[in-house]
């Protein structure tokens, strides 16, 4: 084994089981012996200096030790820990490379997730100075702080994105089977559990979305989509001259320019969190207007029946449209 092929991760935690075989030892000590780079990468983890990190990891070995062992093993257990830890603990400043692993490894990041409600819509600062538009029945998983040289998120819902550019730290969404990677530029990921596709809408800017199934990544300039059926798992690129209309959607603001009544349904739907029921023969009407869901659903529905000429009314849970 030589220094090339360290996995800091794996040696920590070999260290901390107490399970490093001779060889190891031997090897990562000669390897700390002739190791000369003093900078320890610290900037992002709760301590401040090498001798912090060395005194919280001391702690952690002497509190483990007197669980677990008599006195006399103690101090055999002690030194031998304490040059793996000070081996570990160099291998923080050993490569830029392993900067993410060492410091999660004694300063793990916390991992945060917010969620909204049937009709509430939310915005978010993320640590890199993102910007995020969440709507209704949204649940975003983030870090505390990013670290290493990606920045991963989750989402399961509906967001419009506007990432913050960094080339050296592409911004990585997981949505289901469909991620996408972008350096900076604003977008909109509609990836519902319930639905049956996943959609990524480009705005502005270059993004590139990539399925679980499949082996080629679909790069999107503005004004272009991918389409992932779920029954299918394709992916399918295409043109959206629309896309602006993310910056009202965005805000609960839907323009329906000429949309067949069942698609506005289906969007009333979703971003309230509630069934809506046409009456045979209207799901092929079409509508024209702005509805603004931010308001109570009964003034959205009051607003879409004096235009289509409909009543509407309440049963059992389920809101029901006649003409």
């Amino acid at each position: 084994m030589d220094s090339n092929s360290f996995n800091p991760e794996e040696l920590g935690h070999k260290w901390l089981t107490d399970t490093l075989t001779p060889d190891e030892k031997l090897r990562f000590e000669q390897w700390y012996a002739d190791f000369n780079d003093e900078e320890l990468l610290i900037s992002d983890s709760q301590y401040f200096s090498a001798e912090q990190i060395k005194e919280s990891i001391l702690n952690q070995i002497n509190s483990k030790i007197d669980e677990n062992q008599a006195p006399k093993v103690k101090i055999y257990k002690l030194w031998r820990n304490l040059a793996a830890a000070a081996a570990v603990v160099l291998a923080v400043g050993a490569a830029v490379l392993y900067r993410a692993p060492i410091l999660n490894l004694v300063d793990p990041v916390k991992q945060l997730t917010l969620t909204t409600n049937p009709g509430e819509y939310r915005q978010i600062y993320l640590p890199d100075g993102t910007h995020i538009w969440l709507s209704p029945a949204t649940t975003l998983s983030y870090p505390e702080k990013f670290r290493g040289t990606l920045r991963n998120v989750d989402i399961e819902g509906e967001a419009y994105f506007e990432v913050k550019h960094d080339t050296d730290h592409p911004f990585v969404i997981q949505s289901g089977a469909v991620k996408t990677v972008v350096l900076g530029t604003s977008f909109d990921i509609q990836a519902y559990a319930h639905a049956k596709s996943i959609d990524v809408t480009v705005v502005s800017g270059k993004v590139g979305v990539s399925a679980k199934t499949g082996t080629t990544t679909e790069m999107l300039t503005a004004n272009q989509r991918t389409v992932y059926q779920k029954t299918t798992a394709s992916l399918i690129k295409e043109n959206y001259p629309n896309a602006a209309k993310f910056l009202d959607r965005r805000k609960g603001i839907f323009d329906f320019n000429g949309a067949s009544l069942a698609e506005v349904i289906h969007d009333l739907e979703v971003q309230y969190g509630t069934h809506i029921t046409l009456s045979p023969g209207l799901t092929s009407k079409t509508f024209y207007g702005r509805l603004q869901t931010t308001n109570p659903i009964n003034h959205t529905l009051d607003k879409l029946g004096k235009v289509m000429e409909l009543r509407w009314e309440k049963q059992n849970g389920t809101y029901l449209l006649h003409p």
